[in-house]
């Protein structure tokens, strides 16, 4: 029996001229990418990435690479940033102990600042701004704390929106085109 053997093919020639050799230098120069440098790209963390599972095009692997070879306005405007679910398998996984969720952060805070968030993004550290949480509450929600005895869910709204204010994050402007 012959299997069709899959190649992934980029849809667009890519040329050296346009890397950015800084880009790696300025990834690393946060203290939660130092790990970069120890991936020596065994797929370790793709292979376990459920997010892979559904999107075969987003790879924490292929990110990794893309960083060191300088694909700046690749990575940081990929939607693919985005779309890590948290669970920490890439780390977990990982022979090398690279920290590949601690990098990704350092990716969407150098894409945000560079206007790549999406608006989602945005208006969640919106209705954190406002109310001190990260999604909107009910009418019903507030009525049963209340009933409860419990606190009002907006208690610390004032000090987050100043840690938000010192972070410049409330200055961000959403990307344009969706992701």
């Amino acid at each position: 029996m012959n299997k069709a053997k899959k190649t992934f093919k980029f849809k667009e020639t890519i040329s050296t001229l346009e890397f950015d050799y800084g880009f790696k230098s300025d990834v690393l120069a946060h203290p939660d990418a130092q790990g970069l440098n120890a991936c020596f790209s065994c797929g370790t963390c793709s292979a376990g990435c459920p997010i892979h599972e559904i999107f075969p095009d987003y790879s924490p692997k292929k990110l990794a690479k893309m960083v060191r070879l300088g694909m700046r306005k690749e990575v940081l405007s990929s939607s693919y940033i985005w779309y890590c679910a948290t669970c920490h398998n890439c780390e977990q996984r990982c022979p090398q102990n690279v920290k590949f969720f601690s990098i990704l952060n350092v990716l969407k805070n150098m894409a945000a600042k560079k206007g790549y968030a999406p608006a989602v993004w945005i208006e969640q550290t919106k209705q954190v701004m406002e109310t001190g949480i990260v999604f909107a509450t009910e009418d019903s929600w507030v009525k049963k704390r209340k009933a409860l005895s419990l606190r009002s869910l907006k208690v610390y709204a004032d000090k987050i929106r100043r840690i938000i204010g010192k972070t410049g994050i409330d200055k961000i402007k959403p990307r344009i085109s969706s992701v």
